[in-house]
């Protein structure tokens, strides 16, 4: 049986009293979810110059592993190169351990509420 991954990013409006537009992923990331979801940040930004900047909340991952976990931890910090501030605000249990056995866990730039 072949079973076709789950992937959704859901796209909030920013919320009053923040700057930050908020991005959902939800189910599985894996590498080419990492890409769609660097290239939608990158869509959502344009023309504002990082403005208030992004927020993933990875609440509803179903998967991710260590090979997704250090590239979106890559995709923060290229985004931050070039003026666009993403921060995590939510990880489910699945998140935080790819990221923890990846090592990356204390490197994270978390969104303070």
């Amino acid at each position: 049986m072949v079973r076709k991954p789950h992937f959704e990013l859901v796209v909030r409006d920013v919320k009053a009293g923040e700057d930050a537009v908020w991005v959902s992923v939800i189910g599985e990331v894996g590498l080419a979810e990492v890409q769609l979801l660097t290239e939608a940040i990158a869509e959502l930004t344009h023309g504002e110059s990082g403005a208030g900047g992004v927020v993933l909340d990875l609440a509803d991952v179903s998967y991710c592993g260590g090979d997704s976990a250090f590239a979106l931890a890559g995709m923060c910090s290229g985004m931050k190169a070039v003026g666009i501030r993403v921060t995590i605000a939510d990880m489910s249990p699945v998140a935080r351990l790819a990221f923890a056995g990846a090592g990356l866990d204390q490197q994270l730039p978390l969104h303070e509420r």
